[in-house]
Protein backbone atom coordinates (compact mmCIF):
# COMPACT_ATOMS: atom_id res chain seq x y z
CA UNK A 1 0.00 0.00 0.00
CA UNK A 2 2.88 2.44 0.63
CA UNK A 3 4.22 2.25 -2.94
CA UNK A 4 0.73 3.00 -4.27
CA UNK A 5 0.43 6.13 -2.12
CA UNK A 6 3.84 7.32 -3.32
CA UNK A 7 2.80 6.86 -6.94
CA UNK A 8 -0.44 8.82 -6.35
CA UNK A 9 1.39 11.75 -4.71
CA UNK A 10 3.99 11.77 -7.45
CA UNK A 11 1.24 11.96 -10.10
CA UNK A 12 -0.52 14.81 -8.24
CA UNK A 13 2.71 16.80 -7.91
CA UNK A 14 3.56 16.43 -11.62
CA UNK A 15 0.03 17.51 -12.64
CA UNK A 16 0.19 20.51 -10.31
CA UNK A 17 3.54 21.67 -11.73
CA UNK A 18 2.26 21.27 -15.30
CA UNK A 19 -0.89 23.32 -14.49
CA UNK A 20 1.10 26.13 -12.89
CA UNK A 21 3.48 26.23 -15.86
CA UNK A 22 0.56 26.52 -18.28
CA UNK A 23 -1.00 29.42 -16.30
CA UNK A 24 2.31 31.25 -16.24
CA UNK A 25 2.77 30.85 -20.02
CA UNK A 26 -0.75 32.11 -20.70
CA UNK A 27 -0.10 35.15 -18.50
CA UNK A 28 3.12 35.94 -20.41
CA UNK A 29 1.33 35.68 -23.77
CA UNK A 30 -1.42 38.01 -22.57
CA UNK A 31 1.10 40.64 -21.44
CA UNK A 32 2.88 40.47 -24.77
CA UNK A 33 -0.38 41.00 -26.68
CA UNK A 34 -1.52 43.94 -24.54
CA UNK A 35 1.83 45.77 -24.49
CA UNK A 36 2.59 47.43 -27.89
CA UNK A 37 6.09 47.17 -29.20
CA UNK A 38 8.21 50.26 -28.71
CA UNK A 39 9.01 50.29 -32.43
CA UNK A 40 5.26 50.65 -33.26
CA UNK A 41 4.85 53.97 -31.40
CA UNK A 42 5.39 57.30 -33.24
CA UNK A 43 7.52 58.64 -30.41
CA UNK A 44 9.98 55.80 -30.80
CA UNK A 45 10.14 55.98 -34.61
CA UNK A 46 10.51 59.80 -34.89
CA UNK A 47 12.55 61.33 -32.07
CA UNK A 48 12.17 65.12 -31.77
CA UNK A 49 15.39 67.00 -32.37
CA UNK A 50 16.13 69.96 -30.06
CA UNK A 51 15.81 73.48 -31.51
CA UNK A 52 19.30 74.90 -32.22
CA UNK A 53 20.27 77.89 -30.12
CA UNK A 54 20.87 79.99 -33.27
CA UNK A 55 17.49 79.18 -34.88
CA UNK A 56 14.48 81.48 -35.32
CA UNK A 57 13.14 80.67 -31.86
CA UNK A 58 16.25 82.15 -30.26
CA UNK A 59 16.72 85.11 -32.57
CA UNK A 60 13.70 87.17 -31.54
CA UNK A 61 10.75 88.34 -33.68
CA UNK A 62 10.95 87.65 -37.42
CA UNK A 63 11.88 90.68 -39.53
CA UNK A 64 9.45 91.89 -42.11
CA UNK A 65 10.37 93.81 -45.27
CA UNK A 66 9.21 97.38 -45.40
CA UNK A 67 7.09 97.87 -48.56
CA UNK A 68 8.54 100.27 -51.08
CA UNK A 69 6.63 103.50 -51.05
CA UNK A 70 5.45 105.05 -54.27
CA UNK A 71 7.66 107.86 -55.45
CA UNK A 72 5.98 111.24 -54.85
CA UNK A 73 4.62 112.73 -58.04
CA UNK A 74 6.75 115.33 -59.74
CA UNK A 75 5.59 118.91 -60.03
CA UNK A 76 3.05 118.76 -57.23
CA UNK A 77 0.46 116.77 -59.22
CA UNK A 78 -1.30 113.57 -58.32
CA UNK A 79 -0.23 110.15 -59.47
CA UNK A 80 -1.13 106.49 -59.05
CA UNK A 81 1.16 104.35 -56.84
CA UNK A 82 4.13 103.08 -58.75
CA UNK A 83 4.13 105.78 -61.40
CA UNK A 84 7.50 107.39 -61.90
CA UNK A 85 8.01 110.36 -64.23
CA UNK A 86 11.20 111.45 -62.56
CA UNK A 87 11.74 115.10 -61.61
CA UNK A 88 9.66 117.72 -63.42
CA UNK A 89 11.36 119.10 -66.54
CA UNK A 90 13.06 122.45 -66.08
CA UNK A 91 12.26 124.89 -68.92
CA UNK A 92 15.32 126.04 -70.82
CA UNK A 93 16.36 129.66 -70.39
CA UNK A 94 14.07 131.91 -72.40
CA UNK A 95 11.30 129.25 -72.55
CA UNK A 96 7.88 129.33 -70.90
CA UNK A 97 5.25 126.54 -70.79
CA UNK A 98 1.72 127.93 -71.07
CA UNK A 99 -1.87 126.85 -71.62
CA UNK A 100 -3.79 129.03 -74.14
CA UNK A 101 -7.32 129.84 -73.00
CA UNK A 102 -8.70 131.27 -76.27
CA UNK A 103 -7.70 131.90 -79.86
CA UNK A 104 -4.87 134.44 -80.17
CA UNK A 105 -6.05 137.71 -81.71
CA UNK A 106 -4.18 140.83 -82.86
CA UNK A 107 -0.87 139.15 -82.20
CA UNK A 108 -1.63 138.40 -78.54
CA UNK A 109 -1.61 135.04 -76.72
CA UNK A 110 -4.10 134.68 -73.85
CA UNK A 111 -2.93 132.01 -71.44
CA UNK A 112 -2.64 130.49 -67.99
CA UNK A 113 0.49 129.25 -66.31
CA UNK A 114 1.01 125.51 -65.99
CA UNK A 115 2.28 122.85 -63.61
CA UNK A 116 3.83 119.49 -64.45
CA UNK A 117 1.77 116.47 -63.37
CA UNK A 118 3.02 112.89 -63.30
CA UNK A 119 1.11 110.24 -65.28
CA UNK A 120 1.85 106.80 -66.83
CA UNK A 121 2.85 108.48 -70.14
CA UNK A 122 5.83 110.47 -68.79
CA UNK A 123 3.75 113.35 -67.42
CA UNK A 124 1.92 116.38 -68.81
CA UNK A 125 1.28 120.08 -68.12
CA UNK A 126 -2.00 121.34 -66.70
CA UNK A 127 -3.33 124.89 -66.46
CA UNK A 128 -3.18 126.50 -63.02
CA UNK A 129 -4.30 129.79 -61.55
CA UNK A 130 -5.97 132.76 -63.21
CA UNK A 131 -5.54 134.02 -66.75
CA UNK A 132 -2.35 136.06 -67.16
CA UNK A 133 -1.71 139.31 -69.03
CA UNK A 134 -1.40 138.38 -72.72
CA UNK A 135 1.96 137.93 -74.39
CA UNK A 136 2.67 139.53 -77.77
CA UNK A 137 4.05 137.69 -80.79
CA UNK A 138 7.26 139.09 -82.23
CA UNK A 139 7.40 139.90 -85.95
CA UNK A 140 8.17 136.78 -87.99
CA UNK A 141 7.33 134.48 -85.10
CA UNK A 142 7.27 130.78 -86.00
CA UNK A 143 5.24 127.84 -84.75
CA UNK A 144 5.24 124.04 -84.65
CA UNK A 145 2.22 121.74 -84.44
CA UNK A 146 2.58 118.49 -82.51
CA UNK A 147 1.30 116.24 -85.31
CA UNK A 148 2.40 113.57 -84.75
CA UNK A 149 4.84 113.81 -86.38
CA UNK A 150 5.53 117.43 -85.48
CA UNK A 151 5.41 119.87 -88.42
CA UNK A 152 6.34 123.49 -88.85
CA UNK A 153 3.40 125.81 -89.36
CA UNK A 154 3.33 127.47 -92.76
CA UNK A 155 2.48 130.79 -91.09
CA UNK A 156 1.84 131.84 -87.48
CA UNK A 157 -1.91 132.23 -88.07
CA UNK A 158 -2.10 128.47 -88.67
CA UNK A 159 -1.08 127.93 -85.04
CA UNK A 160 -3.69 130.42 -83.88
CA UNK A 161 -6.43 128.59 -85.82
CA UNK A 162 -5.20 125.26 -84.43
CA UNK A 163 -5.42 126.57 -80.87
CA UNK A 164 -9.02 127.71 -81.46
CA UNK A 165 -10.08 124.37 -82.97
CA UNK A 166 -8.53 122.38 -80.15
CA UNK A 167 -10.12 124.55 -77.44
CA UNK A 168 -13.54 124.23 -79.11
CA UNK A 169 -13.12 120.49 -79.85
CA UNK A 170 -13.11 120.84 -83.62
CA UNK A 171 -11.24 118.61 -86.04
CA UNK A 172 -8.08 120.08 -87.55
CA UNK A 173 -7.36 117.39 -90.12
CA UNK A 174 -3.87 115.91 -89.89
CA UNK A 175 -2.96 118.34 -87.11
CA UNK A 176 -4.16 116.26 -84.17
CA UNK A 177 -4.82 118.18 -80.97
CA UNK A 178 -2.64 117.29 -78.01
CA UNK A 179 -4.78 115.96 -75.16
CA UNK A 180 -3.64 118.63 -72.68
CA UNK A 181 -3.10 121.63 -74.97
CA UNK A 182 0.11 123.05 -73.50
CA UNK A 183 2.63 125.04 -75.56
CA UNK A 184 6.34 125.76 -75.20
CA UNK A 185 7.15 129.41 -75.92
CA UNK A 186 10.50 130.98 -76.72
CA UNK A 187 10.64 134.59 -75.57
CA UNK A 188 13.06 137.31 -76.63
CA UNK A 189 14.57 140.04 -74.45
CA UNK A 190 11.40 142.13 -74.90
CA UNK A 191 9.29 139.20 -73.56
CA UNK A 192 7.74 138.65 -77.01
CA UNK A 193 6.99 135.22 -78.46
CA UNK A 194 9.47 134.33 -81.18
CA UNK A 195 8.41 130.66 -81.41
CA UNK A 196 5.46 128.63 -80.16
CA UNK A 197 5.50 124.83 -80.12
CA UNK A 198 2.61 122.53 -79.25
CA UNK A 199 3.65 119.89 -76.65
CA UNK A 200 2.41 116.48 -77.73
CA UNK A 201 0.58 114.21 -75.30
CA UNK A 202 -1.70 111.38 -76.40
Amino acid sequence: MYPTTRRMLGGITAATVAALTLVACNADDKDKKETPKAADTPAASAPVAPVPSGGPAASGPARTQTPKSAKPPAGGGTAEPGEDCGPPPTPKPGHKIVYPVKQPTKGSLYYKNTKFVCDPNDGHYEAVGAEQAPLLFAPKATGTLAGPPPRKAEYIGQVWDHIDKCLTHQDDGANTCSSFGAYDLILNAANEITDIKEIWHS
